[in-house]
C-alpha cells in the first residue's frame, strides 16, 4: 500500500473513538508545529493538537522534522502528571510503550529505543519509524509524537527511517492510531501515577537494553558500554553502575 491515499484526520471520528476519555483533539490542516502551538499557549490537561502538515516541525535538540502532507501522524498533547518532577523522565518512555503496543497489534516488528524513538527491526524495511519529544510547560509537559505512516522510500527524511507502509502494514488510518495511542498512554500514565514499576516491561520492549551503546551527551561527553536496564527515574543504566539521564544513543553492532 505504499503511495496509497489514506483517510484525513477527522475530529468527529476522533471524538467518537475517544468518547470515554478526557482527551480533546483539535486538527489543523497546516501548522508551524504542534509542539510549538501547545508550548506557546495556556494548555489544559488532555488537550491534543494534530496536523496534516507541519511547516516547521521540530524533533529532539531542535532538529527539524519534515513530512509530506497527510503521510505521517503528527500530534502533541499536554498532561499534568500527579507524580513528582524528578520522575518525569518516565513520560517519554511511557509514550514510547504506548506507540509500540499499538503498532505491534498490526505486526510484531516494533521496539522502543531509549529514550524517545520507535524502531522497526527484523522486517523488510528496518529503521526509525517514530520519534517522541517532551518539553516541560506550565505545571506539566507537552509530548510530541511523529509516526511515519504512508511515506515512500524517497519521501523519508533520512535513509535510516522507515514507515508502516514500507513494512506492508495494511491499516493506514491515522484516526485509529491516534485514538488507540492516546487510550494506551492514558492507561499507562494512570498505572504509573499509582507507582506501578514499569522497569521490567519497558526493558522487554526496548532494543537499547542489552545492546552495546555510545551515548553522546552535552558537549563532547561520550559514555560507552552495555545498556543493562532503566532506573527509577527512567534513566538508562550502563554496566559499571552508570546512570544516563539524557543523550543521543547509538547502538553498536558487531
Amino acid at each position: 500500500m505504499t503511495g496509497a491515499e489514506i483517510p484525513l484526520l477527522d475530529v468527529e471520528k476522533l471524538s467518537y473513538l475517544l468518547v470515554d476519555g478526557y482527551w480533546q483533539v483539535s486538527v489543523f490542516d497546516e501548522i508551524d508545529s504542534t509542539q510549538t502551538y501547545l508550548t506557546s499557549k495556556t494548555a489544559v490537561h488532555g488537550e491534543v493538537i494534530a496536523a496534516e502538515f507541519q511547516s516547521a516541525g521540530r524533533g529532539r535538540l531542535d532538529r527539524s522534522f519534515e513530512a509530506n502532507k497527510s503521510k505521517s501522524l503528527l500530534f502533541s498533547f499536554y498532561i499534568e502528571p500527579s507524580r513528582e518532577r524528578d520522575s518525569w523522565g518516565w513520560i517519554p518512555l511511557l509514550a514510547g510503550m504506548a506507540v509500540e503496543r499499538v503498532l505491534n497489534k498490526q505486526k510484531k516488528i516494533f521496539s522502543t529505543k531509549w529514550p524517545n524513538d520507535l524502531l522497526v527491526t527484523n522486517s523488510i524495511s528496518n529503521g526509525k519509524v517514530a520519534g517522541i519529544l517532551t518539553q516541560t510547560h506550565q505545571t506539566g509537559l507537552v509530548v510530541g509524537i511523529g509516526i511515519n505512516i504512508a511515506m515512500l522510500r524517497e519521501e523519508l527524511p533520512v535513509i535510516t527511517a522507515t514507515s508502516l507502509a514500507l513494512n506492508e502494514i495494511q491499516e493506514l488510518d491515522r484516526n485509529l492510531y491516534l485514538s488507540q495511542i492516546l487510550k494506551e498512554f492514558s492507561q499507562l500514565l494512570g498505572e504509573w501515577e499509582e507507582f506501578h514499576d514499569f522497569s521490567s516491561s519497558y526493558s522487554k520492549t526496548c532494543a537499547t537494553i542489552g545492546a552495546n551503546v555510545q551515548v553522546h551527551g552535552v558537549g563532547d561527553l561520550v559514555e560507552s558500554g552495555k545498556a543493562i536496564g532503566v532506573g527509577v527515574s527512567g534513566e538508562l543504566l550502563l554496566e559499571g553502575d552508570r546512570h544516563i539521564y539524557s543523550g543521543d544513543v547509538i547502538h553498536l553492532y558487531t
